[in-house]
């Protein structure tokens, strides 16, 4: 069956994810919009307007407005969290995504080699090994 992330560290993070990861990401992902922040603004305009025009509604929150800075409150104290929760999931996918490609580029390593030895081009008794970056010197520092 064609699975919907065909890479394994999305197949690992993606489709095994349950209710409350879902939920986090989703909070995530529309926290950090334009449509959100004009919603707020929306959101608090509307009950400023609502709660200081007299005799037009029953102001339920006067001014100083103490249960709308209870809502906003209420909303932080929940926010930091998730965005946690949802930041902790992406570097466990990032984590596993750098994991699975090392591995893909110590077996691409591993043929390359192969097929260099085969055509002679290096010694058959080498081993392969990964190049690591070369450290600096003091002088290049």
């Amino acid at each position: 069956m064609f699975a919907l992330h065909r890479h394994p560290a999305n197949i690992a993070v993606h489709e095994d994810r349950k209710l409350g990861d879902r939920l986090a990401d989703g909070v995530a992902n529309s926290m950090g919009t334009w449509t959100f922040i004009l919603g707020q603004a929306a959101f608090t305009m509307a009950w400023i307007v609502l709660n200081s025009s007299h005799g037009w509604i029953h102001a339920w929150d006067s001014y100083p407005y103490v249960l709308l800075n209870l809502v906003y409150s209420f909303q932080a104290g929940f926010t930091g969290p998730i965005l946690l929760l949802s930041q902790n999931r992406q570097s466990r996918h990032d984590r596993l995504r750098a994991e699975h490609d090392y591995a893909v580029d110590e077996r691409t390593n591993e043929l390359v080699h192969l097929i260099a030895q085969h055509h002679g081009l290096i010694p058959a008794d080498s081993t392969p090994e990964l190049p690591l970056p070369a450290a600096k010197s003091q002088q290049e520092l």
